[in-house]
């Protein structure tokens, strides 16, 4: 399948992570907007260094309400222990199968198709707001808060011209 663009809707999801949370595309997007990252190798320092961000940057991302799921091409033990060993304080979730994956286009390859680092902002709505091709494991947290920052500012432009500019 092909990556969903910006402005397009977000494939709908149901995950269960090792610890038993359920997460699913509109459970992610109650609060407010979501992240969706997809990491394809967790044994890769890289996959490490991009959870541990998100981790030291949870309270902004708990700040403007929004849901990190990250989803590790893995078992759902490694996963269950790579959680542990970094002390996350958001959960993962397990895709052995790669099927989170597929659907939502985060496979590269010519011949075979393997897993890629890939992820989505998508706004309350379900529509992504920004997909993430290429990810820099030292900023991409920081990306993340931007691209959302900028995604609240231009809804609440929109709501107040809905309103009429009050």
């Amino acid at each position: 399948m092909k990556a969903p663009m910006k402005g397009t809707k977000a494939p709908d999801f149901t995950l269960t992570s090792p610890d038993g949370t359920i997460a699913s595309l509109s459970t992610a997007l109650q609060a407010g907007p979501a992240v969706l990252v997809f990491l394809p190798d967790i044994s890769h320092r890289d996959t490490g260094d991009i959870t541990d961000n998100f981790r030291d940057d949870f309270n902004e991302f708990a700040a403007l309400k929004a849901s990190i799921v990250t989803v590790i091409h893995a078992d759902g033990a490694a996963v269950s222990k790579f959680h542990a060993e970094h002390e996350l304080n958001y959960p993962l979730f397990a895709d052995p199968s790669a099927e989170l994956f597929r659907k939502y286009g985060a496979m590269e390859g010519f011949l075979v198709k393997k897993p890629r680092k890939f992820a989505f902002v998508i706004d309350r709505d379900g529509v992504v707001t920004k997909p993430f091709r290429s990810i820099d494991s030292n900023k991409f947290s920081r990306q993340v808060l931007y691209a959302l920052r900028d995604q609240m500012g231009r809804s609440a432009l929109k709501d107040a011209g809905a309103r009429g500019g009050k």
